[in-house]
């Protein structure tokens, strides 16, 4: 009986040895969605959190003074992997850069000149969800009072 009792405990011992030294794989890429804290080796299978906003969009903008209708596309920026850029932003002709937190984006400020104007993006922050892109932004031009304006996004 004892000695069946040695077999069973270095029998147990071995095996929690053994497990214990298998890598656990996932995701090991902390800008993805599916990032796994615990993956020691990477299995390929990394989603880049950008990824859902990429694409092509039909736009709404409704700001203080008027709505407008125009198509935007979002491609990822090759500087940082949680950074996008949305081209024709406010149908504008201009790329603004965001930088992207799982269903969450925030613009920077960032400040353009078009053909001697001085055209301002403030304050922006947005989110995805179901891909419908909604984002809130500050809108200047010329030092002139700024406006608040609501861009609702629909990916197609």
């Amino acid at each position: 009986m004892r000695n069946s009792i040695y077999k069973f405990v270095l029998f147990f011992s071995l095996l929690v040895v053994l497990t214990s030294c298998i890598d656990r794989e996932g995701c090991t890429d902390p800008a993805s969605d599916n990032f796994d804290i615990n993956a020691e080796i990477d299995n390929g299978t990394c989603i880049p959190m950008t990824e859902k906003f990429l694409g092509l969009y039909d736009v709404q903008e409704d700001c203080e003074y008027d709505t407008y209708l125009y198509p935007m596309s979002i491609y990822a920026s090759f500087q940082d992997p949680f950074e996008i850029v949305i081209t024709n932003f406010g149908d504008l002709s201009i790329d603004v850069y965001a930088l992207v937190d799982r269903n969450f984006l925030v613009i920077p400020d960032q400040i353009f000149l078009d053909n001697g104007d001085e055209i301002a993006i403030l304050d922006g922050d947005g989110e995805i969800l179901n891909g419908v892109l909604s984002i809130r932004y500050l809108y200047g031009q010329n030092g002139s009072p700024v406006e608040l304006c609501r861009i609702d996004a629909q990916q197609f």
